[in-house]
């Protein structure tokens, strides 16, 4: 799939499904990923969020960003795809509206350069067309001690189905195609990069960073995901497999 028909499926699926206005599989701070025992406040992993500037790359509604606010950070910013999405975060932060953008978080644009103690994209980073391209513009927004941190659905859940109750390994891991998948109960189309976890820190480090953690969380065995039953989140697979991974990247 080119770069130009990716950004443009996800920017009209991420629009139509703020539209529909109808539940959906959603992942907002303190939550790091579905079912998982421990969240940020458990983990802290940004233990000196009190006054620090934060960046969201995938921001949606800003919400992960309110929590953010209500723990102390004192400035926030926020990049999607969706102008929906965008427009309900300007409303719940008036006083930071001209901070939230709407753009692909794989194209530069007008952002503070080495300025954010914390970049986060939380279950956003698969919708890039571009991986290389997004770390790199994170790393010209992350100040010198910032912190990059990335949580994402963990790549073997994906090679992952369930029959006849049971989960069954039934794609590659080491297939890195992208796709269409389909979120919501309207099944809105959204194209998605499936990477390993190699690709990730191996494309970071290109860009600068190293891998100061990461996490493989336990989960809870639930099928719910905030109220929302989705066939893809199954307690029959994270049995066998954590839900999510977390990355927390440095800059060399």
């Amino acid at each position: 799939m080119n770069k130009k028909d990716f950004i443009e499926i996800n920017k009209n699926g991420w629009n139509t499904l703020i539209k529909n206005n109808k539940p959906f599989s959603n992942t907002i701070l303190p939550e790091y990923g579905p079912f998982l025992k421990r969240n940020e406040n458990e983990i802290n992993i940004m233990n000196n969020i009190k006054g620090a500037k934060v960046l969201d790359l995938g921001c949606g509604e800003g919400k992960s960003l309110e929590y953010l606010f209500n723990k102390g950070a004192k400035e926030i910013w926020g990049l999607d795809i969706s102008k929906e999405q965008i427009k309900k975060a300007q409303m719940r932060f008036p006083q930071f509206k001209d901070n939230f953008l709407v753009s692909p978080m794989e194209e530069e644009v007008n952002i503070p350069n080495n300025y954010f103690d914390y970049i986060i994209s939380i279950f956003s980073i698969g919708y890039t067309s571009d991986l290389k391209s997004t770390l790199n513009n994170a790393y010209k927004y992350l100040s010198k001690e910032g912190t990059l941190i990335i949580s994402w659905t963990h790549p073997f859940y994906y090679c992952l189905e369930v029959v006849d109750d049971k989960a069954v390994v039934n794609k590659s891991y080491f297939n890195e195609e992208s796709e269409i998948i389909m979120k919501g109960p309207d099944k809105v189309n959204l194209a998605q990069n499936n990477m390993m976890i190699s690709t990730i820190i191996n494309t970071a480090t290109d860009n600068g960073f190293y891998l100061d953690k990461l996490y493989e969380e336990e989960t809870v065995l639930k099928d719910d995901v905030n109220g929302y039953k989705s066939p893809f989140w199954r307690k029959e697979k994270t049995v066998n497999c954590p839900s999510t991974i977390i990355f927390v990247f440095k800059k060399h």
